[in-house]
């Protein structure tokens, strides 16, 4: 029976003994006696009513707390497994990103690897580049020599005879000759061996 229901039935019963006590044709010692019985009664029913209500307040206490108790564990446990499903889908996203670092390291080495190449070979070009500018100006600069030398020979010449006085004392003339010649010859070794090693290089 629910509370409402019987709690109604005892107000019910309260009210059916009072209109028995007052239509009843017993005396009045009899009449108490059944009073003192009915409220001893009621009494006894009120004691297990509050006994019974104890009990059910102590059973929902205990229902509530086990299903509380449920209820955390069951929340721990779910926020347990949620954690768990995060920690490895973050796990999942980062070993999916390290192959896309992986790969984006790769790409830009092998960039790195291109630019490198493209610089090596701009290098080379050029080093060529001046090694034929080189070579094209050490032969003009030997002719350059060669006729400067010429001219200074010459010019040594007239000196030689100019110091000598006249042309005929040869022996001097062709000792600054042979001298200038000499000169003249080392500058033009000179420079062609330095066109030979810029060749060799």
């Amino acid at each position: 029976m629910g509370n409402k229901g019987f709690g109604a039935f005892l107000a019910g019963g309260a009210i059916g003994a009072i209109i028995a006590l007052l239509y009843a044709p017993r005396s009045g010692s009899e009449t108490r006696a059944i009073v003192s019985d009915k409220v001893g009664a009621a009494w006894g029913e009120a004691q297990e009513f509050g006994a019974q209500a104890s009990e059910n307040v102590q059973q929902f206490y205990q229902d509530a707390t086990a299903k509380g108790q449920e209820v955390y564990q069951n929340a721990a446990a779910k926020g347990s497994e949620v954690v768990n499903v995060a920690t490895s889908k973050v796990q999942e996203a980062a070993s999916n990103v390290k192959p896309v670092f992986s790969e984006k390291n790769d790409e830009l080495r092998e960039k790195i690897e291109a630019a490198r190449q493209r610089i090596a070979s701009q290098v080379a070009k050029n080093a060529e580049a001046a090694h034929d500018a080189v070579n094209e100006k050490i032969p003009v600069a030997a002719d350059a020599a060669k006729n400067v030398a010429e001219k200074a020979h010459d010019a040594l010449d007239s000196v030689a005879v100019k110091i000598s006085g006249s042309e005929a004392d040869e022996p001097v003339q062709d000792k600054v000759a042979d001298a200038a010649e000499e000169t003249v010859d080392k500058v033009a070794d000179a420079i062609a061996d330095a066109a030979k090693n810029a060749d060799d290089k």
